[in-house]
């Protein structure tokens, strides 16, 4: 993205950056009501993902207080505490939340972007690209800003509601400072929850000056860093894993996201260190033409999990890359890893990467309660997670709190408790979601509410952003300011919507195009395909990932 002098002189007004350092991580809030008492039982096919590849068809899994209490295969007896637990037959195939490691959910709001060329590496589309630039930086500066639409909220639960609609129970890469990020609320957020002994510190960038690679230090003293690395095919992207090297910073505590760059010594190097990787092969292959050497980095025991990137040039959610990750699978690595191989690295790869593993990725007695229930699709369970698409998310629990899924099955699973219709699709079935968080700094808002704020700010509305600002003295004379830099100035009395409108085009070169609300499932999305295979970048093995959604 170039960096115009008019947006500069706007982020140092009061913009916020995401990548800040974070503060200590909070405390669990409470148990939400669905896990407190006997806790519920939910039957079905129990994938267990332990190290025996244990699979349960009719067992029983009984949850109470955030965590399984006990497993049941089937003629098995629960423990005699599970007999008042309310029973929910899910039909379904019963595995481990899928956990995200490397997302942004705050761009979740953009739909899938035209790129006209590969990339060199992150840097030229971030910085040096005008284009991207006025369609995604400077669009979500003005949608997240305190002195503009102030939606940074509504932005990052947004991400949440499309992970929830993919079966992702954690996701990386939130705001941490954003109410919707605290623990107890929707998604776990890897940033501040306290499931493993050590907190995430994730980084978009390497250190420009001392002090920031003093605070890359830091992170990784004290917890996991989670670090965009190498991200490109230029020869300074490898270099920059031999800085971060030298500066002791890789070590059992450090995942590098992306690593398109990264040569096989590189990648042993990082496995002799207890390193792990994040690979996003949709968003690397539309980019950058080319993604990590995953083969490289099995062959050295690298720890690898999957990360949906963001939506501009990812998949919606892992549910979604996990179809990419069995594409290049099987046209370009010719079947190298195994579909619960695939499996792992959305459940046990990523939860030992936080340092988790014995409390999340798995089924088992004493771990977190974070589950997704799909469709029993027939055959071979890791493969049906892997072919399974939105439509087929039948449940998806958080801690025991039942969040997300059919409309009958949430109805039994999550008795008395709100709920609202979140995702139609074409054969009649809706799924509804939970969107508070009771007992957290998230205020009441419907999923239809927030889509209305997004949608008006996307078009850049200046009646909306006039509401959102007249409250705000220090925004209105922010405004007033920067009108006076623009043909007309600033205005003798107070502010109208085509003086909003006016410091938009002028200051920002806003609105830049028509940005529709990216739907949260790929099925609802009318142009996902389009622009997918509209990229000069794509793989042509990559054009049959439509068909996993049913188009041929």
């Amino acid at each position: 993205m170039s960096r115009s002098s008019a947006l500069a002189v706007l982020l140092a007004a009061g913009a916020v950056c995401a990548a800040a350092a974070l503060g200590p991580a909070s405390a669990p809030a409470a148990a939400p009501s669905a896990g407190r008492g006997p806790g519920v039982v939910l039957s079905g096919t129990v994938v267990t993902m332990d190290d025996a590849g244990h699979v349960w068809p009719g067992a029983r899994l009984w949850i109470r207080s955030g965590r399984i209490e006990a497993v049941a295969e089937a003629g098995r007896p629960l423990p005699a505490g599970a007999r008042s637990a309310r029973v929910v037959e899910t039909g379904g195939v019963i595995y481990p939340g899928m956990i995200d490691l490397h997302n942004h959910p705050g761009h979740s709001v953009y739909p899938l972007m035209p790129v006209r060329g590969a990339y060199a590496d992150r840097y030229a589309w971030r910085y040096y690209d005008d284009e991207q630039d006025r369609r995604i930086t400077r669009s979500a500066f003005v949608l997240g800003d305190p002195g503009f639409y102030d939606l940074g909220t509504e932005m990052s639960r947004y991400g949440e509601y499309k992970a929830l609609a993919g079966g992702t129970t954690s996701v990386q890469g939130a705001d941490p400072a954003l109410p919707s990020s605290a623990p107890g609320c929707l998604v776990r957020n890897v940033e501040t929850s306290r499931v493993g002994p050590r907190r995430a510190v994730s980084r978009v960038d390497l250190g420009r000056d001392a002090p920031e690679w003093a605070e890359l230090a830091r992170a990784g003293r004290s917890g996991v860093l989670i670090l965009h690395l190498a991200e490109g095919t230029g020869p300074r992207m490898s270099q920059e894993y031999e800085a971060v090297r030298r500066s002791g910073l890789v070590g059992p505590h450090f995942v590098a996201v992306h690593g398109v760059a990264l040569t096989p010594d590189q990648l042993a190097d990082m496995a002799r260190r207890g390193a792990s990787l994040v690979w996003s092969p949709l968003s690397n292959l539309l980019l950058y033409g080319r993604t990590a050497d995953v083969a490289a980095a099995k062959a050295a025991g690298l720890g690898i999990s999957l990360g949906a990137d963001w939506a501009p040039s990812g998949s919606k959610s892992v549910l979604g890359e996990l179809k990419v990750a069995d594409l290049v699978n099987r046209h370009a690595l010719k079947g190298l890893f195994s579909d619960r191989e695939l499996v792992e690295s959305v459940t046990r790869n990523p939860a030992r990467a936080m340092g988790w593993e014995r409390r999340a990725g798995r089924i088992a007695p004493g771990y977190v309660s974070d589950l997704v229930v799909v469709d029993d699709r027939g055959g071979d369970p890791y493969r049906n997670l892997i072919g399974a698409t939105e439509e087929n998310v039948r449940l998806v629990s958080v801690g025991g709190e039942m969040l997300y899924g059919d409309g009958p099955l949430m109805a039994r699973a999550r008795p008395a408790a709100g709920t609202e219709a979140a995702a139609r699709f074409a054969s009649g079935r809706t799924k509804v979601i939970a969107t508070d968080c009771p007992g957290t700094a998230l205020p009441p808002m419907s999923l239809a509410e927030t889509r209305d704020r997004l949608q008006r700010a996307l078009d850049m509305d200046p009646r909306f952003l006039l509401e959102r600002v007249r409250a705000k003295p220090a925004s209105v004379e922010r405004i007033r300011a920067e009108l006076s830099s623009c043909p007309g100035g600033a205005p003798a009395g107070a502010l109208t919507p085509q003086d909003v409108a006016r410091v938009l085009r002028c200051r920002l070169g806003l609105p830049f195009e028509r940005t529709p609300l990216s739907p949260l499932t790929t099925a609802e999305d009318p142009d996902w395909t389009a622009r997918l295979l509209a990229n000069p970048n794509l793989p042509p093995y990559l054009r049959e990932l439509p068909g996993y959604y049913g188009e041929r």
